[in-house]
């Protein structure tokens, strides 16, 4: 660790001889010089083809004059590496959780702190402008909640003095009454959210300018938080007029609520009002039914439970059934949720009637393929009537496979229209994509027995419209770049075939960050493929790999001299 951190260029190449000097004969031989690049290069999640490999070391040779010997003395491998002395005695080693030996820490600038509070305004300010439709259809919203809130609040508590409520009910009652109308108007929203096949083709319409299509799930996200926010609201209030009502003299009670259930004295329970009416018990199961749904819509759930998640959300019919049979009960008025729900439900109803349609069909595996960093591919046969853009994605669910035939996960196409088949790439995390890797792999060598798929879509993003444009910058990160995949094969084809006038794309920047050299192996063929058509230069790629040691540590001192080597 001394020599790593504070040892003279000597010191450390010394010691690196001695570590693949496995023989300890005093000379280190090809076979070994190959090992100690390829394990330092690994060391940085970095990879090199053994082709290639042979090649560095012979121009290592060539360069320093030694032809093309076998084995190298210390000697003679210090006269290799001496053009990169300088860079070897910079080197040091990091470790986690300490400083480098050699080298004191600096101390933090206070320039730093000074302009923090006007680097945040620009932040904000760039949000605001990035998001500002968003944020506009969500002012919108917020608007609408109130109006609804506050105009059945004020009513039950001002004008319905006849009735006697606001007398022996007390605001308890407005609130019920005002979040039950802000719930029936967000409730059927749920359902215009959920409408894939409508809001895709909404977004090749003007639309698309004036109404965030592209927010849908941050939409969903918002809505359901502030629907639980008001079903808070209206049980709170509900467990206090509950306590009201069973305060109340039978004669008062039959008067206000002539429909509210009574025990043989004619004085009202709490048991009573919630499992001896309709209201009541729809209630329960309400609460119930939202409940299961909202645990198993959080982030944990989403991510390790995704079945969980699934099943629960398809009690949807269940609850907006509920929501009818609770305002049957006609407690307090007529039931009015039936006439917000009538139109989403008619629209909900003929967008899942498309996706029924396709999910029926049995789509063949092609090919599927085990790629680096977790990462398979499967490509299967597009249906003859199917017809997408660059950049959508399809939900995806395998047949016979014990991952339930309803489960369907969605994944961005990385092949292009153009093409006659159909590939996703899926990177493997937990549940069902661990699943479909085991599956590939244990059917590698008899691939016939992979099974077919199910395949829902296409559905849009943000990004297929991107022919629309003259400059394009395509940023991704990781395994977020597969929609790019399919655009870039897309813009090629276009470009350099007779379909040029289908697009107003003069140049397109994409840039990618990502851990490691492995995590874009798989990506590095279409990119070369891309590039080698591209004629017209339009594609200028950057690729930034972000999981490197510094330039100064010693792991990655072997991958810059490799870099410089097929640079020179």
């Amino acid at each position: 660790m001394v020599v790593y951190s504070s040892g003279t260029s000597d010191d450390k190449l010394k010691l690196i001889f001695n570590m693949y000097d496995y023989d300890e004969n005093g000379s280190l031989h090809v076979d070994e010089i190959k090992q100690m690049i390829t394990s330092m290069l690994q060391m940085v999640s970095a990879s090199i083809k053994p082709e290639e490999l042979s090649r560095l070391i012979l121009s290592l040779l060539d360069q320093a004059g030694l032809g093309e010997k076998e084995e190298l003395t210390f000697e003679e491998f210090q006269i290799v590496m001496s053009a990169y002395r300088k860079d070897i005695e910079q080197a040091q080693l990091e470790v986690q959780g300490g400083e480098r030996l050699s080298k004191p820490r600096q101390k933090r600038s206070n320039v730093f702190t000074a302009i923090r509070p006007q680097a945040r305004g620009r932040e904000i300010k760039r949000n605001i402008e990035n998001h500002r439709l968003e944020i506009f259809w969500a002012v919108i919203f917020l608007l609408i909640i109130l109006v609804l809130f506050f105009e059945r609040f004020i009513t039950y508590s001002r004008y319905k003095d006849h009735t006697g409520y606001p007398q022996l009910l007390g605001y308890s009652l407005s609130l019920t009454r005002g979040s039950a109308a802000v719930l029936m108007f967000t409730f059927p929203l749920f359902l215009l959210l959920m409408c894939k096949n409508t809001l895709t083709h909404l977004r090749g319409t003007f639309l698309k300018r004036y109404i965030p299509l592209d927010a849908n799930r941050n939409a969903h996200i918002y809505l359901g938080c502030v629907t639980l926010l008001f079903i808070l609201i209206h049980c709170i209030g509900h467990g206090y007029n509950f306590y009201m009502i069973t305060t109340l003299s039978p004669d008062h009670l039959s008067c206000l609520m002539p429909r509210t259930w009574l025990d043989g004295t004619g004085q009202a329970t709490v048991l009573g009002l919630l499992f001896g009416t309709i209201t009541g018990i729809s209630g329960i199961l309400l609460v119930l039914a939202l409940l299961v749904m909202y645990i198993c819509a959080t982030e944990y759930a989403r991510r390790y439970l995704h079945r969980w998640f699934w099943n629960t959300h398809q009690l949807y019919p269940l609850v907006l059934g509920l929501m009818v049979l609770h305002g049957a009960g006609r407690l307090l008025q007529a039931p009015t949720f039936h006439y917000y729900l009538m139109g989403p439900a008619i629209l909900f109803t003929l967008d899942k009637l498309i996706s029924v349609s396709r999910k029926k069909r049995e789509i063949p595996l092609i090919e599927a393929n085990i790629l680096p960093s977790e990462v398979t591919n499967l490509v299967f046969k597009r249906p003859v009537d199917f017809h997408y853009l660059a950049g959508q994605y399809v939900n995806i669910a395998l047949v016979n496979s014990g991952t339930g035939r309803d489960e369907y996960h969605p994944f961005t196409l990385t092949s292009a229209p153009h093409e006659d088949y159909l590939s996703v790439h899926i990177r493997t995390c937990k549940g069902w994509t661990k699943v479909l890797r085991d599956l590939v792999m244990r059917n590698e060598k008899n691939p016939e027995r992979n099974p077919n798929l199910f395949v829902d879509g296409p559905f849009g993003e943000a990004h297929q419209d991107y022919s629309n444009y003259e400059v394009v910058i395509l940023v991704g990160g990781g395994i977020g770049v597969t929609p790019f995949a399919s655009i870039l094969k897309d813009l090629i084809h276009k470009a350099t075939t007779m379909q040029s006038s289908l697009t107003k794309v003069k140049k397109v920047y994409f840039l990618w960050s990502t851990r490691t050299q492995k995590q874009f192996e798989w990506l590095l063929d279409i990119i070369g493929k891309c590039e080698q058509e591209d004629t017209r230069d339009i594609l200028d790629t950057h690729i930034f790999i972000t999981r490197f040691y510094e330039k100064s540590d010693l792991r990655t001192t072997m991958l810059y001299i490799c870099e410089r080597q097929f640079q020179a």
